[in-house]
């Protein structure tokens, strides 16, 4: 064994065989320098199986944290998705109602509105959730189309689909008048038999309950708004505003101004609201008339000409002889002569019938024309659209009388008094009327 120490080593030619203190010195301190070699301490095996057990925990722990971390961020991401699924879908839903509705309430559809005016106002008034449902709803509903200008009775907050089945319900449209040619303002008997007139009509038409509560208006109520409002305020035509001021009888100073038709009016308004709108809608119809330049030309006022077509609808009964008594009329104008109609002597008893008394035709009403002369006062019944032509448009002749003489309605007209007590006894024969 070599000693690595080199305390002893020869160098060469200085090799004398003594200690060199210099190179022991530094011997001794490179082997204290030298780190010492670790002792091994064996571990027992119970120990090394402890921490191999602690240490496979330690692996399970983790891998189950791992394993909830991961499902905890997949349920978060799956209700994300879920999240955006279900708000994009209500973001993009159309708004709709449920069920049949609620209250009831009243709607008005306008002239000439479509579909998607119609939509709207549903919407806009609460009947259903959106326009756009409404207008889903009604596709390929052939009964949609049909729907016409007025006022329905719906139910609000009503599903699309209820909407649609109720506002093309029939009943529905509510407000809807019918004034018949020939009728008067206010109700008349005939044979005993009642025969409603305007007043009676509009009170009953205006009346519209709303979840089986009347808020209605009465024909009393209706009669006094007739009677003292003021005639360009509820809307009279222009022509006809001073002859309604000088009726002699409030209740008749509307008579003849209603024009005979099909109205939708307001339900649930006030009488004077009421009144308004249907002479309103009767002035919009005289202004589409040609009734003040055919006045001109037969040298009479509007006026005057809408009180021979009350007339003409009185005395006539058919397109075929209403222009001869238009003729009848002015021909008798022209004399002067009176007219002497019956019509007129019924008119001021508040009647109906063929033929009068004496008692009856000695009336000193100033709408008996055996009493007075000219024209009465204010037409005497509302003059339909045949009337009227006739008015303006009479026939040409001579004639100045007539008579019904069959039940069939011909008539006889004459030149002469003595031709027309012929027509008479020919009537009396028929059975028109008696002795």
């Amino acid at each position: 064994m070599t000693d690595h120490l080199g305390l002893f080593d020869r160098h060469g030619d200085d090799d004398t065989g003594e200690l060199n203190l210099t190179d022991l010195r530094a011997a001794l301190l490179k082997t204290a320098a030298a780190p010492a070699a670790p002792a091994v301490r064996s571990t027992p095996r119970r120990r090394q199986r402890a921490i191999r057990q602690a240490a496979a925990k330690r692996r399970k722990r983790r891998n189950r944290h791992t394993l909830i971390a991961v499902l905890v961020l997949a349920i978060i991401a799956a209700g994300v998705v879920v999240g955006f699924k279900v708000w994009r879908k209500d973001s993009t839903a159309i708004p709709d109602f449920t069920g049949n509705g609620t209250s009831e309430t009243v709607v008005r559809v306008g002239s000439g509105d479509t579909l998607t005016d119609i939509a709207g106002t549903l919407a806009t008034d609460g009947v259903v959730a959106s326009a756009e449902s409404f207008i889903n709803a009604s596709a390929g509903n052939g009964d949609v189309p049909k729907i016409k200008t007025g006022y329905y009775k719906v139910r609000l907050h009503a599903s699309a689909v209820a909407a649609v089945a109720a506002i093309t319900d029939p009943v529905a449209h509510v407000g809807q008048l019918r004034l018949i040619p020939g009728r008067q303002l206010a109700d008349i008997t005939n044979a005993g038999t009642v025969i409603p007139g305007y007043i009676s009509e509009i009170t009953k038409k205006a009346c519209v309950p709303l979840d089986g509560v009347s808020r209605c208006f009465t024909a009393d109520q209706l009669w006094q708004a007739e009677e003292t409002a003021d005639p360009g305020s509820v809307g009279v035509v222009a022509w006809a505003i001073a002859g309604v001021q000088k009726a002699p009888d409030a209740k008749k100073r509307l008579e003849g101004i209603l024009v005979p038709g099909d109205y939708d009016i307001p339900p649930n308004a006030t009488a004077l609201q009421t009144l308004e709108a249907v002479v309103s809608a009767s002035a919009a119809y005289w202004n589409a008339t040609d009734i003040v330049a055919g006045s001109k030309s037969l040298g009479r006022s509007p006026y005057q000409l809408a009180i021979a077509a009350s007339l003409v609808e009185r005395e006539g009964n058919s397109s075929a002889n209403m222009p001869q008594v238009a003729r009848v009329i002015y021909n008798r104008l022209a004399k002067p002569m009176k007219l002497q109609f019956d019509s007129t002597v019924d008119y001021s008893l508040g009647h109906s019938q063929l033929s009068t008394t004496a008692a009856e035709r000695a009336n000193p009403s100033p709408y008996n024309t055996y009493v007075a002369d000219g024209l009465p006062p204010t037409p005497i019944t509302s003059p339909g659209p045949q009337a009227l032509d006739s008015a303006l448009n009479p026939a040409v002749g001579p004639w100045l009388y007539f008579v019904k003489v069959d039940k069939q309605g011909d008539f006889c007209f004459s030149v002469t008094f003595a031709q027309h007590s012929k027509c008479v006894t020919r009537a009396r024969a028929n059975g028109v009327f008696g002795g």
